[in-house]
């Protein structure tokens, strides 16, 4: 499940603009979005709900990091692998976790030692 940083548990993790959105404008969309994870999370199914900083349209980095902090942007298509590599791959380490996920910052998931890895521009 794909849902927004912000979402369940991430709220911390949203940038104070776009908690402002969450609590006006988009109130019903986070109501629905903290639906959807409950319904996932209590469904005795494996899962990893994803939770994406800003979505960008640039081409993919291969960088995705778990965040703790607060979230930054990333790719679509590096979320894209982020959901592709949780089903394929043997012992996901997110199975039954919802994740923030982004580009610059975190705990990186691909083992890239670049600097944009490390947050680093």
């Amino acid at each position: 499940l794909v849902v927004l940083v912000g979402a369940g548990d991430s709220e911390n993790q949203a940038p104070f603009f776009f908690k402002v959105l969450m609590w006006t404008a988009m109130k019903k969309i986070f109501t629905d979005k903290n639906n959807q994870e409950a319904a996932v999370a209590s469904s005795g199914l494996d899962y990893c709900i994803v939770r994406p900083g800003g979505l960008t349209v640039e081409p993919p980095t291969g960088i995705v990091n778990v965040i703790d902090g607060e979230a930054g942007s990333i790719t679509r298509a590096d979320v894209a692998q982020f959901c592709l590599d949780a089903v394929r791959v043997d012992d996901f380490p997110y199975i039954g976790k919802a994740p923030c996920i982004s580009s610059v910052g975190g705990t990186s998931w691909k083992k890239d030692r670049s600097g944009a890895a490390r947050g680093e521009m």
